[in-house]
């Protein structure tokens, strides 16, 4: 079921993106395509689960993260599909804030429901041991969780001085600069929605997928260091691909992702909570969008 119903999903596609229709039926085509890529490569997931968990001798015995990644990146892509029409009817024009906002929503929505069905369904891996506080014997106090928060908040300014030196060399050295994984806020609401957008919805969903699950995964798989390289270079290229422009903007936007997510799954593994790569992935975006946010009031 999980290979032909990839196949038949990734064929649909693939002549789609081909002919590139503009109309109704298109879109059908292409909601069409992307709901069978998605069943499919669910199902090959839960079907290499099974397999692990039978085999009994693998550290880590859930579906790949790559995998995974991929179903996931096809069901945001049916879901999106699903919500144009809608959003068309209610005036909210692509590119846009708001636009960007229901898209985080379905992004990181999408990732937090393939994590719940596929790796705490499967039982690969639990909440708990993805980094995620829960209640009960065993969970973490609320004092140690905001220590854990404060201290990844703290590490966000040297971060992004990182970032912001080699970004400026790579720029100097390439001649072009990527668009910003946010659109510009013309306005104070736009600028709170950005906010809202890139400091509680995207890190939520993202620590959650690349750091609690598929980090924790290959860490189990290979080790801490290749655990970690392997969650940075997945949030990196996961970055690249939603970016419009030219090759040289994918490098840049990709090389200058590289050390805040290696910064991620450093602190979550050592610390082996959530709470600590949240704290550091919220202040990093927090950062300039307040700064931008600001500029408002002059």
């Amino acid at each position: 079921m999980g290979w032909l119903a990839s196949l038949l999903g990734a064929a649909t596609v693939f002549v789609v993106l081909l002919a590139q229709p503009s109309d109704l039926a298109g879109a059908i085509l292409l909601g069409s395509g992307t709901l069978l890529l998605s069943i499919g490569l669910a199902a090959a997931a839960g079907s290499q689960a099974i397999e692990r968990q039978a085999g009994g001798s693998l550290a880590y015995r859930g579906p790949s993260p790559l995998l995974l990644f991929c179903c996931y990146v096809a069901l945001t892509l049916f879901l999106e599909v699903l919500a144009f029409l809608p959003l068309q009817a209610l005036g909210v024009r692509a590119g846009t804030v708001v636009e960007t906002l229901v898209g985080l929503l379905i992004l990181n929505g999408s990732a937090i429901l393939l994590v719940a069905g596929l790796v705490v369904g499967s039982g690969a891996l639990t909440w708990r041991e993805m980094g995620l506080p829960t209640r009960g014997p065993g969970g973490p106090a609320i004092r140690l969780l905001v220590l854990q928060l404060l201290e990844g908040m703290l590490l966000a300014a040297p971060i992004l001085f990182i970032t912001v030196v080699l970004g400026s060399v790579l720029i100097g050295l390439l001649g072009t600069s990527p668009p910003g994984p946010l659109p510009a806020a013309t306005n104070a609401t736009d600028a709170i929605m950005n906010l809202v957008s890139g400091v509680i919805i995207a890190p939520l969903g993202e620590e959650l997928f690349y750091r609690g699950f598929a980090t924790t995964a290959w860490v189990r798989g290979m080790g801490a260091r290749g655990g970690i390289i392997r969650g940075a270079l997945l949030f990196s290229v996961a970055h690249v691909l939603t970016l419009s422009g030219s090759p040289s903007d994918a490098v840049i936007a990709f090389l200058t992702r590289l050390p805040v997510a290696l910064a991620l799954g450093i602190i979550f593994v050592r610390r082996g909570s959530l709470a600590s790569s949240f704290g550091l992935h919220a202040m990093f975006n927090a950062i300039p969008l307040i700064l931008v946010g600001l500029s408002f009031g002059t």
